[in-house]
């Protein structure tokens, strides 16, 4: 999952980008899923300014 303003997540998910404020966080089938923590990063994300898109 993408989060384009992912450094400003608090804890910022784990993985970095080449884009200063892009992080991911990688979802697999096979591991476990820590819910409350995507949760807490959506709702952060979704409480965001967006960019204007054209």
């Amino acid at each position: 999952m993408t989060f384009h303003r992912g450094s400003s997540l608090k804890p910022m998910p784990p993985e970095a980008s080449k884009h200063e404020q892009v992080r991911y966080v990688h979802i697999y089938e096979d591991e476990g899923l820590d819910e409350k923590q995507m949760k807490d990063w959506i709702k952060q994300a979704a409480s965001k300014p967006g960019d204007e898109l054209f």
